[in-house]
C-alpha cells in the first residue's frame, strides 16, 4: 500500500511544482545585443518598399523587424524570421519619402542598434487602378471597367445620385483582386445622371471620386425595359431537351422564383437546348441566368448541374421544327465565371455575391428577335443533367 501511495502522490507533487515555477519570459536570457543587418538594399514597389539585407552571424537570432510610420502617422512594424533576408512594407498612400528603421532581435528579445534607410514608394495601387477606371453609358445605367495589374485586393464602390437627396450614394460594393474587371449598375431611366466610383484598399487608402469623362460628368443610360415573362410562350423543337425532369418544370425558368428550378433527365446528348417565345419582337440588351439556388441555402453554387458553358441564339421567325442551330443567329458564347477562380467547393464572399446576382451577359448588336434558345454544353462539376433557376431578359420591344 505504501508503494502505491508514493506512485500516486509523486506525480501530483511534480505537477504542482511545475505550475509554481511556470515562466512566460524568453526561454533563453542573456544581455548581449545582436549585430545589425548589413548591405541593406531598398527597392521601391507600388505602395511600399521591399528591403533586402544580409543577416548577422548570431546563432540566437530570432527575427528582423522594420519600424516605420504608416499612412495614418502611426508607428507600425513588420517582422520577418531569421530564415529570410527580405522585408516588404505595404500600404503607403503616397509617394513621399519614407524612413524605416531595421532591428535584429534575438531569442532573449535583445535588439540591435537600428539601421535607418529612406526611400519613396511607387504609386499606390488604388491610384494606379483609378487611372484606368472608365465609366460609360450602359443599358439602364452605367458600365465600370478597370485594370488592376498588381492584383492588389481592393474594394470598389459604385455610386450614383440618390433620387430623394440628390447626393451620391453607394449602390454596389465590389471586392476583387482580379487583374481586369468590369461591372454595371442598372435600373435607371434614360435621363442624364451622375455615376461615380471610389477605390479603397485594405490599408484604408482611398482614391479620388472618379466620374465619367464627359464635360458635365453626366451619363444618359441607354433605354431598356425588363421583358414581361407573363407574355412568354413555351416552344419545344425536335432537338430540345426535356426540362421538366425530377423536380424541374419548364415554367420555373420564368416564374421569378429563385427557389424553383428547371432540370433535365441527363440522358440526352449535349448540347441540351431550351427554346422560348418572348411574346414580341425585341432587341435584347442583356439577359441574366441564375444558378440553382434552393430556399435552404446556397450549397449548389458553382457545382452540380449548373451551366458552365453555353451558347444563346435568336431568330425573328421560327426557322423550322427540326431546331437545327445552324439556322439560328448566334447571339453570344457564354461562360459562367467564378470571380476568385478557386476550385470546386471553395467559394469566397466575392463568389457568393456574384452567385446571388447571377451570370449576366450584354448584347452589343441590336438584332431583332422573337425566339430565344439556350444550348448548354457543360456543367460546373461535369454532371450529365442540367439544372438552374431563372432566366431574365431586358431590351426594347419593337412590335
Amino acid at each position: 500500500m505504501k508503494k502505491l501511495f508514493k506512485l500516486v502522490i509523486v506525480p501530483m507533487v511534480l505537477v504542482l511544482f511545475a505550475c509554481d515555477e511556470e515562466q512566460h519570459g524568453p526561454l533563453v536570457s542573456d544581455g548581449t545585443n545582436p549585430q545589425a543587418v548589413e548591405n541593406v538594399l531598398v527597392t521601391p514597389i507600388y505602395g511600399g518598399l521591399s528591403i533586402s539585407y544580409d543577416l548577422p552571424n548570431d546563432s540566437d537570432l530570432l527575427y528582423v523587424k522594420a519600424v516605420y510610420k504608416n499612412s495614418k502617422g502611426e508607428t507600425a512594424e513588420v517582422k520577418t524570421s531569421a530564415y529570410d533576408n527580405k522585408i516588404e512594407i505595404l500600404g503607403f498612400g503616397d509617394t513621399t519619402e519614407k524612413t524605416v528603421e531595421l532591428y535584429s532581435v534575438d531569442r532573449s528579445e535583445n535588439t540591435s542598434e537600428p539601421i535607418t534607410v529612406s526611400a519613396a514608394p511607387l504609386t499606390p495601387p488604388v491610384f494606379l487602378v483609378q487611372q484606368t477606371m472608365d465609366i460609360t453609358a450602359d443599358f439602364g445605367g452605367a458600365r465600370f471597367s478597370w485594370i488592376n495589374e498588381s492584383k492588389t485586393p481592393i474594394t470598389i464602390e459604385l455610386l450614383t445620385t440618390d433620387e430623394t437627396t440628390g447626393e451620391l450614394e453607394t449602390v454596389e460594393t465590389i471586392y476583387t483582386e482580379k487583374s481586369e474587371s468590369k461591372s454595371s449598375i442598372r435600373g435607371y431611366e434614360s435621363l442624364p445622371r451622375l455615376f461615380a466610383a471610389l477605390i479603397r484598399d485594405r490599408y484604408d487608402n482611398f482614391s479620388d471620386t472618379i466620374y465619367a469623362n464627359t464635360p458635365d460628368k453626366l451619363l444618359t443610360p441607354l433605354f431598356e425595359e425588363r421583358l414581361d415573362k407573363t407574355k412568354f410562350n413555351k416552344v419545344v423543337l425536335n432537338n430540345d431537351d426535356n426540362w421538366d425532369a425530377w423536380e424541374g418544370d419548364y415554367w420555373n425558368c420564368f416564374d421569378d422564383d429563385a427557389a424553383s428550378i428547371v432540370h433535365t433527365q441527363g440522358d440526352q446528348p449535349r448540347p441540351s437546348i431550351m427554346t422560348v417565345d418572348l411574346g414580341a419582337v425585341v432587341t435584347l440588351s442583356r439577359f441574366n441566368l441564375l444558378q440553382r439556388s434552393p430556399e435552404n441555402g446556397r450549397h449548389w453554387a458553382y457545382t452540380h448541374g449548373n451551366p458552365k458553358t453555353y451558347t444563346v441564339y435568336g431568330s425573328k421567325e421560327l426557322p423550322g421544327q427540326d431546331g437545327d442551330l445552324n439556322d439560328w443567329i448566334l447571339l453570344k458564347e457564354c461562360e459562367s465565371i467564378k470571380p476568385s477562380g478557386s476550385p470546386l467547393g471553395t467559394n469566397t464572399d466575392e463568389d457568393m455575391d456574384h452567385f446571388d446576382r447571377g451570370d449576366e451577359y450584354t448584347f452589343d448588336d441590336p438584332i431583332e428577335i422573337r425566339y430565344f434558345r439556350i444550348a448548354v454544353h457543360s456543367t460546373w462539376d461535369g454532371a450529365g443533367y442540367i439544372n438552374f433557376s431563372e432566366m431574365t431578359f431586358w431590351g426594347n420591344v419593337v412590335e
